[in-house]
């Protein structure tokens, strides 16, 4: 068992180290190396970071602080971090059907996602990201990952800063290719062509100067067939050399996998590996359709995964291809969980989902598994692994206190276990992001919630008015 001398000793006279923040009376999950539970445990915060964690008694002999902050029992965690979400998308629920095969008069104007995308404003996709980042905070997470498809970063790194956690952007929409994604060739203001990538590459990377920032950049291209293998190569060289992580959707269903299995002549996994195209801070999402090389391949790499099982399940993927990332998971691959869209489930509900869909096919994720994808895994995802995922001496003080004084946190005899499969997304008490409180008693504190639903509701109407997705109603509703 580690204790308090992990965040250093008492001071010289034996007077106990002063701090900013103690956390106190939590039973602590600190995702360490050991994977250390602390039933009575405490935290100690200074600014920042983390400075001490440990049994109680121990932290509260050798560190003081004028805040406290009392758990009372509850589960003490690191913040979940979503690692593909597409923020500026998240308003399109409701509006876009949750029919995975639409009947022909809703298509007929056009591929869904694409009407709705080239209906965007900047405004809305900030109505977007705040909505998004206030349900993901109020879950239980202190950041993700924007997927990709935003055509303006600042608005939603604007919306993530205003509800207080953290956000990672990229630019938007880059492919060179209409190949694998037809939706290359449907977006206007998002050109399928390789001369805007390479201007526009790398942009977001400026946010990086800043190591305390809350908004990061990353290197993305779109993935999924719509990038050749040149621009693959440019975005991974960029990535190597500015030591952050690279991103794109990869084998989402057997179309786009079959396309890049012949574009490069074998398993493209296999074939990207052979051609330096991942490695280590490489990030893939989806990855639905790996044959038996490709998940060698992959382990070899040393690249990180996120992984969806609900849209393995709501695409049907799930009755062909068994999911490759349990056995990827035992192999010491890098897993977290991507939202990506909330189109039938919300923040959280993808640990559950994971869980069966191992057991579908008959294999077993256990409740550790998931909790180290949702924190461990997603500081992998976010670029952020040395700092975020645990709650450990150096690492920020992103943090998740759930309150025990519910019924789905009882009896609370397996604390992982109730948490993950039970509990969930429910009994989130207190969040701190960066060291700074930004949920008390289950509300936000930075921003009037009342505020965003309204902001939200008016964003989505006039969006579906201009997307020409209004849904059908199948009741007789009176207004």
């Amino acid at each position: 068992m580690t204790g308090p001398s992990q965040g250093g000793p008492a001071a010289a006279d034996g007077a106990p180290e002063p701090c900013d923040l103690l956390i106190v009376n939590g039973c602590v999950l600190t995702m360490d190396g050991d994977r250390t539970i602390y039933r009575d445990g405490a935290i100690a915060i200074r600014g920042r970071d983390i400075v001490a964690v440990g049994p109680r008694r121990e932290i509260e002999a050798a560190w003081t602080a004028e805040r406290r902050l009392d758990a009372r029992g509850g589960t003490v965690h690191p913040g979940f971090i979503d690692g593909h979400y597409h923020a500026g998308l998240h308003l399109c629920r409701g509006s876009i059907t949750d029919d995975p095969n639409p009947p022909k008069e809703l298509t007929a104007g056009g591929n869904l996602f694409a009407r709705w995308i080239n209906a965007l404003t900047d405004e809305d996709e900030y109505a977007s990201a705040l909505m998004a980042s206030s349900e993901l905070v109020l879950n239980g997470y202190t950041g993700f990952v924007d997927a990709a498809t935003s055509f303006s970063p600042d608005a939603i790194v604007a919306g993530a800063e205003a509800v207080g956690i953290r956000s990672s952007v990229s630019d938007c929409m880059l492919w060179d290719l209409v190949g694998g994604e037809p939706m290359a060739a449907e977006v206007p203001r998002a050109p399928c062509d390789g001369e805007r990538c390479r201007r526009e590459m790398g942009g977001q990377l400026h946010r990086n100067a800043d190591p305390d920032a809350l908004a990061r950049g990353h290197v993305a291209l779109y993935g999924a067939g719509s990038a050749t293998e040149e621009l693959m190569r440019e975005a991974k060289t960029l990535a190597d050399r500015e030591g952050v992580v690279f991103h794109q959707h990869q084998s989402i269903v057997p179309e786009d996998a079959a396309y890049d299995r012949e574009r490069f002549g074998g398993p493209p996994l296999v074939r990207m590996l052979e051609r330096g195209l991942i490695g280590e801070n490489s990030v893939f999402t989806h990855m639905n359709i790996l044959d038996p090389a490709e998940v060698d391949a992959v382990a070899e790499s040393g690249m990180a995964l996120v992984w969806h099982p609900g849209n393995l399940m709501y695409y049907s993927i799930s009755q062909s291809a068994k999911s490759a990332f349990p056995t990827l998971y035992r192999r010491g691959t890098s897993v977290a969980f991507g939202t990506d869209i909330a189109k039938a489930w919300a923040f959280g509900d993808l640990g559950f989902i994971a869980y069966l869909v191992s057991r579908e096919w008959n294999d077993y994720l256990p409740s550790e598994a998931i909790l180290e994808m949702f924190t461990l895994g997603g500081a992998q995802a976010i670029g952020m692994a040395d700092r975020l995922g645990a709650i450990a001496p150096g690492r920020r003080a992103d943090i998740v206190i759930r309150t025990s004084e519910l019924p789905d946190a009882q009896p609370n005899m397996d604390v992982v276990r109730q948490l993950m499969q039970i509990s969930r997304t429910k009994g989130v008490h207190t969040v701190l992001c960066n060291g700074e409180v930004v949920v008390r008693g289950g509300r936000l504190v930075r921003t009037d919630e009342s505020e965003i639903y309204a902001i939200a509701r008016r964003s989505a109407e006039r969006m579906a008015e201009r997307a020409g997705t209004m849904p059908i109603v199948r009741w007789p509703t009176v207004d």
